[in-house]
């Protein structure tokens, strides 16, 4: 790990509390703490670390007060337990699973996630992967590259007008999702029963309080839901088989909430009969069988990032920090309950 072991040195900033950055080997999101640097200036003494999968034992020295949160890296009990100098933990990113919450609650360390950053582009993203797949635009492209130009490449495309797009999880992603379906002249329905009643009525879309119902009338289906034990493997063989068939699944949220190897067998079956995935369980890692095959389009979690997002999540989650520093009202980050 790429910092110095357990005895902490004087601070540069006159006993300034010490703020962690924690990434992981060629993750790339913190190449350099420039932003971060920037943000926090005199607040605090600022150490990026590097935190290789066999060294995560070492996070028990880190004696930080602070730290921000790459979501390569994994905080469990253990990390909580021994870290007795730190106060938060500030994650750079929308999910917070890679964290033992209720640990680091029973030692009195708040948890804070960004949700609000990249809402435009995760659901942009959604659309782009969605839209690849309906248009066939992998295949289409390939066949040109390799010298063809038969428009019946694009085999069975269906319109889109008229077609029903079903969102799980109505929350900023999910909403902005529907609204870009909408423009595409798509019927939108969805699923959330942590959502408020008649959110329906103002935004002419459809609720369905149960699932299975709309896995069953929907062409297209996204997933926007945060992953933890009741959404884990959400959709498993036996939902999925409730898919219409021939339908598309999206998933830009969280990698488990789809089950990878049921996902194998319900693409034989046609239910889904595509599948677009920029996050898959397990990942970096996936299974040989997903890279190669033809009805699935993969994107390396890459729907959260613009220049913009990127340089908004960095900023916010700094920022967060340096309220906290301050014991100002934290507006830059959302407390985890």
């Amino acid at each position: 790990m790429s910092h110095p072991s357990a005895a902490r040195k004087p601070s540069l900033y006159h006993n300034a509390p010490m703020v962690a950055i924690l990434d992981a080997p060629g993750a790339g999101y913190v190449e350099n703490a420039e932003v971060e640097q920037r943000v926090i200036g005199s607040h605090g003494e600022l150490r990026t670390c590097i935190v290789p999968e066999h060294e995560r034992d070492r996070l028990q020295e880190l004696d930080a007060d602070y730290v921000i949160l790459w979501h390569r890296v994994s905080l469990d009990a253990d990390f909580f337990e021994k870290n007795r100098t730190c106060r938060a933990v500030v994650c750079a990113s929308v999910g917070y699973d890679h964290v033992a919450v209720e640990a680091a609650h029973a030692r009195g360390i708040a948890v804070y996630h960004v949700p609000h950053y990249g809402t435009e582009e995760v659901a942009d993203h959604t659309l782009a992967l969605f839209l690849a797949l309906a248009r066939r635009l992998g295949d289409l492209s390939g066949h040109v590259r390799d010298g063809g130009w038969d428009w019946r490449t694009i085999g069975d495309a269906r319109r889109l007008r008229g077609s029903v797009w079903g969102v799980i999880g109505l929350g900023r992603i999910g909403l902005a999702v529907a609204e870009r379906a909408k423009a595409f002249g798509m019927r939108v329905v969805f699923h959330d029963p942590y959502n408020h009643p008649g959110i329906e009525k103002s935004l002419g879309i459809e609720r369905h309080a149960d699932l299975n119902t709309l896995l069953e009338v929907s062409d297209a289906v996204s997933l926007h839901v945060p992953l933890d034990a009741g959404t884990r493997h959400l959709l498993d063989g036996e939902r999925m088989r409730r898919m219409k068939r021939g339908a598309a699944l999206i998933n830009t949220a969280r990698g488990a909430l789809v089950d990878i190897e049921a996902l194998k067998g319900a693409l034989t079956e046609e239910r889904p009969a595509w599948a677009a995935l920029d996050v898959v369980e397990g990942e970096p890692s996936l299974p040989d069988w997903l890279r190669g095959h033809p009805q699935v389009l993969l994107s390396p979690h890459a729907a959260f990032y613009s220049v913009e997002s990127f340089a908004e999540l960095r900023t916010r989650a700094a920022e967060a920090v340096v309220q906290l520093i301050n014991g100002a009202p934290v507006t830059s980050a959302i407390l985890v309950p």
